[in-house]
């Protein structure tokens, strides 16, 4: 079986794809085999250059296989123990003193994650000075108005390691928005903890495994379910609740008065709206678009999702797939929107609320298996069916918006205003943790292993593609015994090899 998602356009060739999937127990046993292999090489390295690759490529193997697996914070400690005290030579200037140092691995135009960490510039000006370091910088990343210096990283993981060690020493608080696989800037982070830095950890993708959890003094949680997993499946020396900014503090409050004939409209990543069994969004469409005269704008995913071809040729003209837009253009495309509904199997955790706090009328599903990431989950239905009901109702004007848009919107400029949320941020710099809010807690039913029943289902097993680049010769060489040894399918070891022996720097 390939290890990429590939999906081929002949039928046969398509039933073959599925014969070749793993069934559930296969497809654990071989993550479980890559996990050993990989956790093993993290501490038998040579070098704290392959360590921290071998670091890397381990977390991103968990991270593309949401298995239930979330954090290994015995081995993040082992591995420090190892290396922990390496002398780290860099050219890095110090920064000047500031009150928060963020370090994030890399940042974009679009998508809530970045999002969040701007909007937490803009509120924690309130609470002192603030600088940035971007970990690993790429030329199409996008650096906001940012209010304070900032500095783009080079070089390799050990490199880049001693560059924020020695760039944070005149920091008060580090927040760290790594990516899940960021070895480099978890590694410096139990470095300047044990110098005696606050680190504060914000687990903004508390859905899937990533390194990091215990480099903190804290967690800053923004959602129930997140809030759940670490407590029961990571290491955290303590939790405390920050939430994502959703309105800004100037921002007025609108009144959204688009026809109900406009578009119906849904934004998320392409890899939200991939059909489980349980949830099929295009499924859903293929169902809903008999019965009401609007068109659909998804903006984030694109033709190149194969998912998408029987409900584009069942309404040809009607369902526009945008790619990713400007986030201008998003906003002018909610302005004529009939409503919003939510992605999924994997819903919006920045997108939803910011379509309520935008006075669309929202449809979801998941009542009983929301996340618990703002009051947005009071406007979910308990089933796909009563959903689309609802929406044709709605749509068809047979029936008035059936929940209380404005007592969410009431909540959501005061507890997720920007400012509301930097306040929570910045108590828990000076050691002072927020407990959840108390709404918030029976809104996020979902369990941990939400994900990991559809990962079980789609049964691929995906191999890190790009991060094998740092390795030594001699790392290469003694990783590929292990592998030749291990009991792994023949076409894993063959794509193994040929990243080993293909990415160099």
């Amino acid at each position: 079986m390939p290890i990429s998602c590939t999906y081929l356009p002949c039928a046969i060739s398509r039933a073959l794809e599925i014969r070749k999937r793993l069934d559930p127990l296969h497809c654990r046993e071989e993550l479980n085999s890559l996990s050993d292999l990989l956790s093993s090489a993290v501490l038998k390295a040579n070098s704290l250059e392959d360590s921290l690759t071998f670091l890397r490529l381990y977390a991103r193997l968990h991270w593309d296989n949401i298995s239930g697996f979330f954090g290994n914070d015995e081995l993040e400690r082992s591995h420090f123990d190892i290396w922990g005290k390496t002398e780290l030579a860099s050219d890095q200037r110090v920064l000047p003193e500031v009150d928060f140092l963020h370090v994030a691995t890399q940042t974009y135009v679009q998508g809530g994650h970045s999002r969040l960490l701007w909007k937490l510039g803009d509120g924690l000006s309130a609470f002192g000075s603030q600088a940035l370091i971007v970990t690993q910088p790429r030329k199409r990343n996008h650096i906001a108005n940012f209010p304070g210096p900032v500095v783009r990283l080079s070089g390799n993981s050990s490199q880049r390691a001693g560059a924020i060690v020695a760039a944070a020493q005149n920091a008060r608080s580090i927040l760290l928005h790594n990516h899940p696989d960021d070895s480099a800037a978890t590694f410096a982070a139990r470095i300047l903890r044990a110098q005696g830095k606050k680190v504060l950890f914000v687990n903004h993708a508390d859905h899937v495994f990533t390194l990091g959890p215990g480099a903190g003094d804290v967690v800053l949680e923004i959602c129930m379910t997140g809030w759940k997993t670490t407590r029961d499946r990571r290491h955290a020396h303590a939790q405390s609740f920050m939430g994502i900014p959703i309105v800004d503090d100037d921002q007025p409050r609108p009144v959204h008065e688009a026809p109900k004939d406009g578009p119906i409209v849904s934004v998320g990543g392409p890899g939200k709206f991939e059909p489980s069994d349980e949830l099929s969004f295009p499924k859903f469409l293929m169902d809903l678009l008999p019965h009401v005269r609007n068109e659909v704008i998804l903006v984030g995913p694109s033709h190149k999702e194969p998912w998408w071809s029987e409900v584009l040729e069942a309404f040809p003209g009607r369902v526009s797939l945008r790619g990713r837009v400007a986030p201008e253009e998003v906003a002018e495309i909610m302005r004529s929107a009939s409503c919003y509904v939510d992605s999924f199997p994997l819903d919006g955790g920045t997108a939803y609320p910011q379509a309520a706090a935008a006075g669309l009328p929202g449809f979801a599903p998941n009542a009983f298996d929301a996340s618990g990431v703002s009051p947005t989950e009071k406007l979910r239905f308990p089933t796909l069916d009563a959903m689309r009901e609802a929406l044709i109702a709605y749509l068809n004007e047979e029936a008035e918006y059936p929940f209380d848009l404005e007592a969410v919107r009431d909540q959501l400029w005061e507890d997720f205003s920007t400012s509301a949320v930097a306040q929570r941020v910045a108590n828990a710099a000076e050691g002072n943790y927020c407990e959840r809010l108390p709404y918030l807690v029976p809104l996020g039913m979902r369990d941990s292993d939400y994900n990991a029943r559809r990962w079980d289902v789609l049964g691929r097993v995906h191999l890190p593609k790009r991060q094998w680049k740092g390795l030594s010769l001699r790392g290469r060489h003694q990783f590929w015994k292990a592998v030749r040894e291990a009991s792994l399918p023949s076409e894993t070891r063959k794509t193994i090899a040929k990243r080993l022996l293909l990415q160099w720097v």
